[in-house]
């Protein structure tokens, strides 16, 4: 199973710039990663108006999906929501470690960001905490990734 660490926080808590710092620094330690977001508002457009891939989704397509030399992108109408673990098999395999912004209902090991232990205790969930941090320790990416780490090794062996 891959590993996967969700990121928690309230709304507009820089969970985003959170994430792109922790993607950079895992990268730079070789490691492959993958990011999931969840959307709580259900409907979702990813691709932009007017381009192809948007047309055919518009025109009503249940699986839209676009290829070059360098990427690839899908977009699935689903008929329920995906749990986490389903979508890190189907799409994740060749991914070192997720990052997944989102998910506060999944049973993953979380990092959460928060200024007040009443204010993480709403997403801790009983479920392994990495690290808490403020806004203040958002710039701190070296020592969380360390703790990533830390965690990854210590649930191996």
């Amino acid at each position: 199973m891959i590993p996967v660490i969700c990121i928690l926080g309230k709304s507009k808590s820089d969970k985003t710039r959170l994430m792109e710092d922790l993607i950079k620094e895992l990268k730079n330690r070789s490691l492959r990663v993958g990011a999931i977001k969840y959307h709580k508002h259900g409907d979702f457009d990813m691709d932009i108006e007017g381009k192809d891939s948007w047309k055919y989704a518009k025109a009503g397509a249940d699986t839209v999906a676009v290829s070059s030399s360098v990427k690839f992108a899908l977009i699935k109408k689903v008929g329920k929501g995906m749990e986490i673990d389903e979508i890190c098999e189907k799409y994740f395999m060749d991914i070192d470690i997720v990052l997944a912004d989102g998910f506060t209902l999944s049973d993953k090991p979380r990092i959460i960001v928060a200024e007040s232990d009443d204010e993480a205790s709403i997403f801790k969930r009983d479920c392994p905490v990495i690290a808490v941090v403020g806004k203040s320790g958002l710039y701190d990416i070296e020592s969380i990734v360390n703790k990533i780490i830390g965690f990854l090794d210590s649930s191996i062996g």
